[in-house]
């Protein structure tokens, strides 16, 4: 018992628990499209703004204020070979470098938002509220893209933040729900009563003969689920594999129509473009258009995703600013977490291995663009083009991988990780032989649409892998540590990209940091046993139940 209550209390009956088990709805057809719905709905800003356009709108305003490096004149962004620089709060960068900087200082404060908010979200119907919300700031954001006068990259830069950071807390909530949603699908809850009703009736015998506390009978049913029992073995067996199954079915699809609705929309910004004769205020239409597509869509998914609502948090009858308390326990949690990891072993494995993808695939996103508009001088036509390829190469990969590779999801996800070496290798070839080497627009065409086939199904098992090693009823605490290891890692490699073209003026060097995050990947991820990780998990789930 707690002598005092002096910010939220965490601790839940599990009779309380078993008995929110009990009202849980199935998974309707309904809700599980609305979860797809708000992918299709957030995944156009991410596709078509933060990946394609707000790149280069920074990159052009950046270069409209600044001046060439060699002689001090106003830069003239058509002419090759001039390096244009921009004074940023008294530090002289190179414009190209600027969107980078820019993404850089989102991640960070999206870290710390989601530590904010990570644990708070799993309590109440807080998942659900937190992820309209941030959907709502950051789509309202986009959409003040088309007010920003030429030459402000301050205030576009100030937008870039807002968004980037509404953006990733509403992904974390959303996250959040898979593994709920999976839990609540009609095939495992079929599953789970088996396990449950089997165990009732060991225990019935036990129940009639001895009186005994409800302690002792959560205890036994602990001890039921560890033993050998042969049917147990086998329903339990059977449970991983269709959880596996759903969530795999799930995670890709959420992609896919991610990647879908982002695909509609390159292709009408495409139009656009073609139709203003490539200005950068087409760029800036598209990212309004991904604003305005974002908000609309989340409008019906506050209508028909359910809440799905965990324990609920208390405070001191005298506390007054909520959010204090709010935010002091998501941090308190995240603490209590990182203490665990010896009790999660292989689901912290799996987030050191999630950075390095994380961060690598970031840093080729951030950087494809700028490299073919600074180096290749690729112009805004091919470029949109160019960020269409990527989706539409993604979303068919995303559904049809499962269905071609039999591998099992870590296996998968290291043949991946070998494919996705193939980039900064061909990239390292322009350094040192005199053709090829990502030296033309095919050649980056091509790679885009390589890009693509891996991405896609690589962010979807990843997020299957994982969400099978979270503990259940914190299913978005630790997606806000998903998001953190992915987010708040992801400066690093586009940081470190800003700094060797600010030092070396030659983007290719950058191939080689890439290279080496992403094969570093591979062997930790070897080593991250699934079982295990699972079997851990269920140990250290909130309701101390070993059925999900």
């Amino acid at each position: 018992m707690n002598n005092s209550r002096t910010t939220l209390s965490n601790e839940t009956s599990i009779e309380q628990l078993k008995i929110n088990e009990k009202q849980e709805p199935i998974l309707t057809k309904k809700e599980l499209f609305a979860w797809y719905l708000y992918a299709f709905a957030c995944e156009v800003y991410s596709v078509v703004s933060i990946s394609s356009f707000i790149p280069l709108i920074l990159e052009h305003f950046a270069s409209e204020k600044g001046i060439t490096s060699i002689d001090r004149t106003p830069c003239n962004i058509a002419r090759e070979g001039s390096r244009c620089v921009v004074n940023i709060f008294g530090f002289w960068i190179d414009t190209a470098s600027f969107s980078l900087y820019t993404f850089s200082l989102s991640v960070i404060l999206q870290a710390i938002t989601t530590i904010s908010i990570g644990a708070t979200a799993d309590h109440g119907a807080m998942r659900k509220t937190l992820l309209l919300n941030f959907a709502f700031a950051g789509s309202i954001s986009a959409m003040l893209f088309l007010l920003i006068p030429s030459g402000s990259f301050i205030i576009a830069g100030i937008l870039t933040i807002i968004g980037n950071v509404s953006f990733g807390a509403a992904f974390v909530c959303f996250n959040g729900f898979l593994p709920v949603l999976v839990r609540n699908h009609r095939d495992v809850r079929k599953i789970s009563n088996e396990i449950k009703n089997h165990i009732v009736d060991k225990n019935k015998t036990r129940e009639q003969d001895t009186q005994v506390e409800d302690d002792e009978s959560t205890l036994e049913d602990q001890r039921l689920l560890s033993s050998q029992d042969p049917i147990l073995v086998i329903l339990k067996e059977d449970l991983l594999q269709t959880k596996d199954r759903i969530s795999t079915h799930i995670s890709t699809r959420g992609f896919a129509s991610g990647y879908f609705g982002g695909i509609i929309l390159l292709i009408i910004c495409l139009f656009i473009s073609f139709l203003l004769r490539s200005t950068i205020y087409s760029l800036q239409i598209g990212v309004f258009l991904s604003g305005i597509w974002w908000f609309l869509f989340s409008l019906f998914v506050g209508k028909w995703l359910l809440p799905r609502p965990g324990p609920p948090l208390f405070f001191d009858e005298g506390s007054k600013i909520r959010w204090i308390n709010y935010v002091t326990f998501s941090w308190n949690k995240l603490w209590k977490t990182i203490l665990q990891v010896k009790k999660l072993e292989m689901t912290f494995r799996f987030l050191i291995v999630w950075i390095l993808i994380s961060d690598s695939c970031t840093t080729i996103s951030s950087v494809a663009l700028l490299f073919a508009k600074t180096t290749l001088n690729i112009k805004t036509p091919g470029l949109i083009t160019l960020t269409l390829i990527a989706p539409i190469s993604a979303l068919i990969s995303t559904l049809l991988f499962p269905y071609f590779i039999k591998l099992n999801v870590k296996k998968t996800t290291i043949l991946l990780l070998f494919m996705l070496l193939f980039i900064p290798i061909y990239g390292c070839l322009g350094l040192i032989l005199p053709i090829g080497g990502l030296r033309s627009s095919g050649e980056l065409y091509f790679m885009a649409v390589w890009f693509g086939f891996v991405l896609g199904p690589l962010l979807s098992y990843s997020r299957t892998m994982f969400a099978e090693l979270v503990p259940r009823g914190r299913e978005t605490e630790f997606f806000a540590l998903y998001a953190i290891t992915d987010k708040g890692s992801s400066w690093f490699g586009p940081s470190l990209i800003a700094i060797i073209v600010d030092v070396t003026r030659e983007i290719r060097y950058g191939f080689l940091l890439l290279f080496v995050l992403i094969f570093l990947s591979i062997p930790i991820l070897w080593f991250v046993d699934e079982k295990k990780g699972k079997e851990d998990a269920v140990n250290s789930s909130t309701d101390n139940e070993n059925i999900i």
